[in-house]
């Protein structure tokens, strides 16, 4: 019996870190304007400059909105007016060797300059879009995505 609580007491904490892991902002809102939100597990909220970012935050602007973000290891993403992206995974953790980010944009104008995990991890960094998927390996780029 004893062993059997042990272990489910494990499992828990296991989960609970994970689920911390999960909530740690990765990133923040440098700044906005216009109809700008964030849906995050279902929620949508507004944009505010200052606001924390995580792992899997859907990024939207609306017909008047414009974002700028600022990531960890210093990769700015900028977006224009009606432009969703999604921060699906982001990992920024050099002495661990944890490093990766994927964006999945789904429509919209947006501009993006890569970091530092491009520069320490070439390859681990990807930009997904309904017609592409773009290895990024330190660089510089603007794309507009229509559905």
């Amino acid at each position: 019996m004893r062993t059997v609580v042990l272990i489910v007491c494990a499992l828990l904490a296991s989960a609970i870190t994970a689920a911390a892991e999960d909530n740690r902002p990765i990133g923040l809102v440098k700044t906005t304007s216009g109809e700008v939100f964030i849906l995050r597990n279902g929620q949508k909220m507004a944009a505010l400059p200052g606001a924390g970012l995580v792992r899997g935050d859907v990024l939207s602007t609306g017909a008047t909105g414009t974002l700028g973000v600022i990531l960890q290891d210093d990769t700015v993403l900028s977006m224009g007016p009606l432009t969703e992206a999604r921060i699906e995974q982001f990992a920024f953790e050099p002495a661990e060797q944890k490093l990766g980010m994927v964006l999945r944009v789904t429509r919209g104008l947006f501009a993006y300059l890569s970091g530092r995990i491009s520069r320490l991890a070439p390859g681990s960094v990807r930009i997904e879009t309904p017609v592409a998927t773009l290895g990024v390996r330190g660089t510089r780029l603007v794309a507009r995505i229509v559905p």
